[in-house]
């Protein structure tokens, strides 16, 4: 694999295309018509710059994750005013949202059903296949789809996102103890504490939905969509001694990550390696994420992607890469690989939070060419550690 270096022609055609994407198209709200343009445009370039086959496979999708955990959460906190006049109603109510929260949350099929998918996603994929005998695949992961503003996401709370959708998720389960808890003054005090706060979730929700405005979702996640297709162009050019590489540009991650999850369900992904890169062209430093998840539940990335992105971090200073311990508190597109037992990680630029996240401000103007550079010098340096085997597993 060859490449030109952070200052290269690389970087230019990294802003190009998140460029194109963030302010030609614009918001790309998931099952959106500029949702589907921007993936066509994608695969345009992609094959025209010479990768092999790119494709766009659709999906059954949503354009909101509102439309599962509003009414989950919803549900939970509606369950204690039905349960004054019909207790069993309730008892059932409370423990309906807390499955479907408990399914949607290991990112199961309740989710998916045509109650709340009605519309339509694609997947952008194409496969690079080595010069020699397949040892092992990598996959390329990144999101096209940009999300909506609203006062979840507002600068004084995105820090702390991790830790409050632990909390909404702890509500949620606290709620459903009501026929152990409710025998106790203290009990149903905890019970009705965890019912507002399951309240407080929907409202910010409905909040969202009503008063927030599609962003364009230049750093997030047009930057990654770019960098991860630069990526497979420059191995397209020169292909891999033993590791095949896959493209994958994701379409519907911002309303549950739907587009990986169908992608899971239709392939045989075992041994493979997810490489995910999400907002990388912010300014904040670059970070490569030790967990997914919350603060209550989370998942630990690849240790043996993890070590690649160690050594990197050691013997290559000027990249200024660094760990953090926990994501955004929202789930990425490695996440659902992670919590099917699978091999992830993910590479963000994140301070105290990812930069203008979900937020109007996310604009291609604001997209720096030192972040791109690093995150595809970053990305260059992991494929050509995996593709020498320094990531495999013994057999």
């Amino acid at each position: 694999m060859s490449g030109n270096g952070s200052g290269s022609e690389a970087v230019k055609t990294a802003q190009e295309w998140t460029a194109m994407l963030a302010s030609e198209i614009g918001p790309r709200r998931p099952c959106s018509e500029a949702e589907r343009v921007g993936a066509e445009a994608l695969r345009e370039r992609l094959e025209a710059a010479g990768v092999p086959g790119p494709e766009l496979r659709p999906f059954r999708s949503r354009g909101s994750f509102g439309s599962v955990h509003g009414p989950v959460m919803t549900a939970a906190a509606l369950a204690g005013l039905v349960g004054r006049r019909f207790p069993r109603t309730g008892t059932a109510l409370s423990a309906l949202a807390l499955a479907v929260g408990i399914d949607e949350g290991r990112f199961g099929r309740l989710g998916e059903s045509r109650l709340t998918c009605g519309g339509e996603s694609r997947n952008l994929v194409a496969t690079i296949e080595p010069e020699g005998p397949v040892t092992r695949t990598v996959c390329l992961v990144s999101h096209l789809d940009s999300s909506r503003s609203g006062l979840t996401f507002s600068p004084a709370v995105t820090p702390h996102l991790g830790l409050l959708a632990g909390l909404a998720g702890v509500a949620l389960g606290l709620q459903a103890l009501d026929p152990v808890l409710g025998r106790a003054r203290a009990g149903r005090a905890v019970v009705r504490l965890s019912r507002l706060v399951c309240g407080l979730a929907a409202a910010l929700i409905v909040e969202r939905e009503i008063r927030g405005e599609d962003v364009p979702g230049a750093n997030d996640n047009a930057s990654g969509a770019a960098v991860s297709a630069v990526l497979a162009t420059e191995v397209a050019r020169s292909p891999l001694e033993r590791t095949r590489l896959v493209l994958l540009v994701t379409g519907s991650e911002e309303s549950g990550v739907l587009g990986m999850r169908s992608f899971l369900r239709g392939n045989d992904t075992r041994g493979w390696l997810f490489l995910n890169f999400d907002g990388v062209g912010g300014e904040a430093p670059l970070r490569y994420l030790e967990r997914e998840g919350n603060a209550v539940q989370s998942w630990p990335a690849d240790s043996g992607i993890l070590d690649l992105m160690s050594r990197i971090e050691r013997e290559r200073p000027e990249l200024e890469l660094s760990s953090l311990r926990l994501g955004s508190g929202l789930p990425y597109d490695s996440t659902p690989v992670l919590v099917r037992g699978g091999r992830a990680a993910t590479l963000s630029v994140q301070g105290q939070s990812i930069p203008d996240y979900h937020a109007p401000t996310d604009t291609a103007d604001r997209i720096s060419d030192q972040s791109l550079g690093r995150a595809i010098q970053v990305g260059r340096e992991l494929i050509a550690a995996i593709d020498r085997g320094e990531a495999d597993r013994p057999q």
